[in-house]
């Protein structure tokens, strides 16, 4: 809990309440109330979670299993405890100085390894970085550390502020200097540019995707009807999923132009793709008479979408069981037997609660009059297909799912 309230104190807070949102997803905790008491949650949060962690982890250590994180954390516990011990270094195994570049990028992990090693051989420290790059909040990185280095080491400061750039033409600094000046969350600076050369900047304001992906796709094929194209042409965006939508939109306007992508970042080669194809078989046969494993096998891949993870597969087999027993021939016969089934079901399944939920994303999707329909659908009720940052590392499709521009296709 002190760890806690200190995360807290960083403006880590944020990353907490996500963590905790997280689990409330998987199930893992219970929902969030307004009168739940913050220590309450804190104690729900270490019995049901980080104490599986603790376990999890030596697992790990058992088996030799080791992430990036993991080698710093254990560093870390390593140097803090020879700290504790008073087990300085010295001589020659000892640093006189420690230099950190990108300061403004460290978690929490990270700085605690950095105060420790300092501590430890009685170094002096001299961080460098830029606040106005601190873009790494997402991996729990927060400017506080570089703003207020004075409050997480037992040390004063002295600040050097490099005012000129030497990289960016003349109006490029200026204008990025007016708008990073709308940040409250930072050292006030003056910065000029080196160079007096003026770039030309073109600034278009296109109000919708859309418009955007037709100004695009306008761009190449009159340059292409012109003969001013070159063999190729790059489309390079600041995030994967932006590249998703031009994919879909150059394969639904033109055969003649090929859109390539890397593997991993190729929708259409995608595992989750594939799987769209199929639901979209089952619910085309949906009225057919089918064999009664063929219609279980249907519901139960619908079923694994329906909530943010797949049914365990020791209720997948009671939820089978029950559906073969009921011998439905049709995937709506066999909707009806899931809104039957009391077995459990990502939990109690309470009176068929949950059974119900799934039937009626199920039905939905059956129902829809057309393909365009059908996708958004799977949008609108299907939980285990949208965006997961975790899920995309391994399947582009989930870091930003087009089923709009899908629909529209």
């Amino acid at each position: 809990m002190r760890h806690w309230k200190e995360l807290e104190r960083q403006e880590l807070g944020w990353c907490l309440r996500e963590q905790i949102d997280q689990l409330i997803k998987f199930d893992v905790l219970g929902e969030e109330t307004d009168g739940k008491e913050p220590k309450a949650q804190q104690k729900e949060f270490f019995d049901t979670f980080f104490s599986f962690w603790i376990e999890a982890t030596e697992r790990l250590i058992d088996s030799a299993t080791f992430t990036l994180e993991d080698q710093k954390y254990f560093a870390y516990q390593v140097e803090q405890k020879n700290v504790e011990q008073r087990r300085f270094l010295s001589g020659a195994a000892s640093y006189d100085h420690v230099f950190v570049d990108e300061f403004q990028d460290i978690n929490p992990l990270d700085l605690a390894l950095v105060r420790a090693i300092v501590e430890r051989s009685r170094a002096t420290l001299t961080i460098a970085g830029d606040d106005d790059q601190a873009i790494f909040e997402w991996r729990g990185a927060t400017p506080e550390y570089i703003l207020y280095p004075g409050q997480y080491f037992d040390s004063t400061f002295d600040t050097h502020t490099l005012e000129v750039n030497y990289r960016s033409p003349k109006n490029i600094v200026e204008h990025s200097q007016r708008l990073i000046a709308n940040n409250s969350r930072r050292v006030s600076k003056e910065i000029t540019a080196y160079s007096s050369a003026m770039a030309t900047i073109e600034r278009l304001t296109i109000p919708s995707l859309s418009e955007s992906l037709d100004y695009v796709h306008n761009l190449v094929t009159s340059s292409i009807a012109q003969g001013t194209s070159p063999g190729r042409i790059a489309l390079i965006s600041r995030k994967r999923s932006q590249i998703i939508p031009y994919q879909i939109h150059f394969a639904s306007k033109d055969i003649n132009i090929p859109f390539c992508a890397a593997e991993d970042l190729q929708l259409f080669l995608s595992d989750t793709f594939e799987r769209l194809l199929r639901f979209l078989t089952i619910k085309e046969e949906s009225d057919r008479r089918q064999r009664p494993s063929k219609v279980a096998d249907g519901i139960i891949s619908l079923c694994d979408f329906v909530k943010w993870y797949p049914v365990n597969n020791k209720e997948k087999a009671g939820l089978r069981s029950h559906l073969l027993e009921r011998r439905s021939h049709s995937i709506m016969s066999g909707i009806v037997a899931l809104i039957e089934y009391r077995g459990k079901l990502k939990g109690k399944n309470k009176e068929g609660k949950t059974s119900l939920e799934m039937a009626k994303a199920i039905l939905t999707f059956i129902n829809a009059e057309s393909v365009s329909d059908a996708l958004l659908a799977l949008s609108d009720n299907f939980e285990g297909l949208q965006r997961d940052f975790v899920k995309a590392e391994e399947d582009i499709f989930y870091t930003d799912p087009p089923f709009a521009q899908l629909a529209e296709y």
